[in-house]
């Protein structure tokens, strides 16, 4: 699989407690972070890219996902936010045109869900490893 140019994401400024006890979090000052992306399936000569490591903003927000709206609901939530909205646009655009068929939309949801799964399963927190074979 091919390493994609890195994407720009905003990363969280660490809160610090002030003087008075409170903890104040700023979030209009986050400078920009790289993510490196890979490819995980290509459509019609495009490239679908996840994260090379999946964060822990990602887990959170899958986990919560699979808790508030169950497994199938989730398991689409879970392609949108390793795919980005953006291509995740594309590939129901895909879908809806019956461009791809349900087989292969399956086997897309099944192919991420199998990514982050084998993360969750594995416990991995170095760099790299929650990526697809590379």
């Amino acid at each position: 699989m091919t390493t994609r140019a890195p994407k720009t994401r905003t990363a969280p400024v660490p809160a610090t407690p002030e003087d008075d006890g409170v903890l104040r979090i700023s979030t209009s000052s986050n400078p920009p972070v790289e993510e490196a992306r890979v490819t995980l399936f290509v459509i019609d000569e495009e490239e679908f890219t996840v994260p090379k490591v999946i964060s822990e903003r990602l887990v959170f927000l899958a986990l919560n996902s699979m808790r508030d709206d169950g497994p199938l609901f989730s398991a689409q939530r879970l392609v949108e936010l390793l795919l980005g909205r953006p291509q995740y646009s594309r590939l129901l655009g895909h879908y809806e045109r019956q461009a791809i068929t349900q087989e292969n939309f399956d086997a897309i949801v099944k192919t991420v869900s199998a990514l982050f799964f084998d993360h969750m399963n594995r416990g991995d927190d170095a760099a790299g490893k929650a990526s697809p074979a590379s």
